[in-house]
């Protein structure tokens, strides 16, 4: 098993780099850029957790569900925008990106919140590949870049100008931001003017979420 000692560790990471101790190095299909792991999130994050064994048992007893799906290895990663439930407490979080690190948002906000990144068709299906590297069939048509949202029903909101925004990556991170205006840019990355409380600028839109009425914290 590799592991990554503290102060190596990505400076998103919410740990204190005491040198000796070890962090265990993210797997699964999430960018460890833009996340943590499972043992970071009970250990550091909640306090749940003292020792990667407790974290190991927390795990074991089915206690950490991830966008609804039991976590079953604390070397798993939790990334952007990720909802996160502590069964045994009830409590929820929604993972926020933030200039330089990640937030927990505490919500009573449970919908499961993905980006479409990319779409392939199999038969009279569409197969969606989703920002966190998951993946979803469905013969329901959608854009790339739109957001859908989970519940009872799949809801989806796009890119669009006057549309809200959160940014996930880069200085302006974590900010919200509204569309002002929508550009093509040909075979290079397509962009957006977006406005945020503090200033107006042109942004890539594969850097921006669309937030629908997702409770994102702001």
């Amino acid at each position: 098993m590799s592991h990554q000692k503290r102060l190596s560790a990505p400076k998103h990471y919410p740990v204190d780099r005491k040198g000796l101790t070890y962090t265990t190095t993210a797997e699964g299909s999430r960018s460890p850029d833009q996340g943590i792991t499972a043992v970071v999130f009970l250990r550091e994050v909640l306090g749940y957790a003292e020792t990667k064994k407790e974290a190991k048992q927390i795990v074991k007893n089915g206690n950490l569900v991830r966008n609804g799906d039991t976590v079953r290895d604390v070397r798993d990663t939790i990334g952007v925008m990720d909802l996160v439930e502590i069964t045994e407490t009830g409590e929820s979080f929604r993972v926020l990106p933030r200039a330089e690190s990640l937030e927990f948002h505490e919500t009573e906000d449970d919908r499961r919140a993905v980006k479409i990144t990319g779409k392939r068709a199999e038969g009279e299906n569409n197969i969606y590949s989703f920002h966190n590297g998951e993946n979803y069939r469905t013969d329901e048509e959608y854009s790339t870049g739109t957001t859908l949202i989970f519940n009872d029903e799949v809801k989806s909101a796009e890119i669009a100008e006057g549309e809200e925004t959160i940014i996930l990556d880069g200085k302006h991170s974590g900010k919200i931001a509204t569309v002002e205006e929508l550009h093509g840019r040909g075979m290079r990355s397509d962009t957006a003017t977006v406005e945020t409380d503090e200033s107006e600028f042109e942004i890539r839109q594969d850097k921006l979420f669309a937030t629908g009425d997702l409770e994102v914290g702001q």
